[in-house]
C-alpha cells in the first residue's frame, strides 16, 4: 500500500506563529496556493482513499483533491485534529511565557510528559492519531493508495509510528508537498519519501 502523507497549507497562525490545534483556523492567501500546488501534484495518481482531519484548514487543503478524485472514497476523522493546546491556543511564545511561566518552562523542559495548560496529554494525542491511523490500515487493500491530509505533529506522529529510531522533531512535512510510505501487509514501513 501506497500511504501519501500532506500538511494542511498555511494559515494566519502559522505565519504569526501561533500554538494552535483545536482552533478551527482557515487558509490563508498562501495557505490556498499550498492547496493548489499540492492538488497538481496529485493529478493523475490513483487514490482509493482520501483521509482527513475534520479541521476547516485540512478540509480546504483537500477540497482541490477531492474534485480530481471524485471515485476515491473520503472520510473525515477527528482523531486526526492536532493536539489540542488548551489555553496556549491563539498565543504565541512569548505570550505563553507572560501568561503561564511555570507551565510553559515545564513544557520546555518536557513536551511529551507535560500537557500545555489545560491542553491535551502527548499521549493520549498519539494513541487518538494511532487509532485513526489502524482504521485507515486495515480497511485498506495491500494495492491501495491512500492520501491523508492532516497536521504537522499529526504527520510527525505517523512518522514515528513507522521509524520509532526518528527524533519526533525530524520531519519538516513542508505544506505544499507530501510524503509517500511503502506499507507492506503487516502495517510495516518498507520505504519513505519525504517531501515530493
Amino acid at each position: 500500500m501506497k500511504l501519501y502523507v500532506a500538511r494542511h497549507g498555511q494559515t494566519d497562525y502559522n505565519r504569526q506563529k501561533k500554538f494552535y490545534g483545536a482552533a478551527d483556523v482557515p487558509l490563508n492567501e498562501t495557505g490556498l496556493a499550498d492547496a493548489n500546488r499540492l492538488a497538481v501534484k496529485y493529478q493523475g495518481l490513483p487514490l482509493d482513499l482520501i483521509a482527513i482531519s475534520d479541521l476547516k484548514r485540512a478540509r480546504q487543503t483537500a477540497r482541490l483533491i477531492i474534485k480530481q478524485h471524485s471515485n476515491s472514497r473520503l472520510q473525515q476523522f477527528e482523531q486526526l485534529e492536532e493536539l489540542h493546546f488548551g489555553a496556549w491556543e491563539g498565543l504565541d511564545a512569548d505570550e505563553i511565557q507572560q501568561k503561564y511561566p511555570l507551565d510553559w518552562q515545564r513544557w520546555l523542559e518536557d513536551p511529551f510528559g507535560v500537557p500545555p495548560t489545560n491542553g491535551e496529554n502527548f499521549q493520549d494525542f498519539r494513541v487518538r492519531v494511532l487509532s485513526a491511523l489502524e482504521k485507515i490500515l486495515v480497511g485498506s487493500a495491500s494495492n491501495d493508495e491512500v492520501l491523508v491530509i492532516a497536521h504537522l505533529g499529526v504527520l510527525r506522529v505517523i512518522n514515528q509510528f513507522f521509524f520509532p529510531e526518528t527524533a519526533f522533531w525530524q520531519p519538516k512535512f513542508v505544506a505544499g508537498t507530501y510524503s509517500v510510505y511503502e506499507v507492506d501487509g503487516n502495517g510495516g514501513c518498507v520505504g519513505v519519501k519525504y517531501e515530493v
